[in-house]
């Protein structure tokens, strides 16, 4: 159902990643809907586009300058084709909170997650969990229910989302 592959990167790369989308001058942008328009009014984040389709914008492809970042994880997941690439950033609202369930696609198609940091904010998949850990991926089929949460033992939890073919 899905695969887990801790210390994917080498260190000097996955820390590269981690130093920027963490550090202080990292643009995230507001998202108050985190899965459908029914979400109650403290359920939100903070996404940053780093690669579109054109069943998303009218304009598809890299939407970042820090895109160069992440050249090293398309090339190792062996990606032919990029439909998104987005960062994800929840914050510790102090609750447990876990999303509601949604698929990224209604078709076919790969994805990952790639962890950037610990905490217990996990993903389910279907009944299973993933609990995130620095430099961890985990790939599944993110055509297939799948949710977030939030974390409770850290200030946030920091992931990027693949999907592609």
């Amino acid at each position: 159902m899905f695969k887990v592959v801790d210390n994917f990167l080498d260190d000097d790369e996955f820390n590269q990643i981690k130093e920027s989308l963490l550090g202080d001058n990292f643009p995230w942008y507001y998202n108050d809907v985190i899965t459908n328009n029914q979400d109650s009014n403290d359920k939100f984040y903070f996404i940053h586009n780093f690669y579109k389709d054109i069943t998303m914008t009218d304009s598809p492809g890299i939407t970042s300058n820090y895109f160069y970042l992440l050249k090293s994880i398309v090339k190792k997941i062996n990606c032919k084709s990029i439909i998104r690439i987005k960062g994800n950033l929840h914050l510790n609202i102090n609750k447990k909170q876990i999303h509601q369930p949604h698929v990224d696609y209604p078709f076919k198609h790969k994805g990952c997650l790639f962890y950037l940091n610990d905490n217990n904010g996990f993903t389910y998949i279907g009944k299973e969990k993933v609990k995130p850990k620095a430099n961890r991926i985990v790939f599944f089929d993110p055509s297939k229910k799948h949710s977030s949460s939030l974390c409770t033992d850290a200030k946030r939890r920091v992931n990027i989302n693949f999907n592609y073919f």
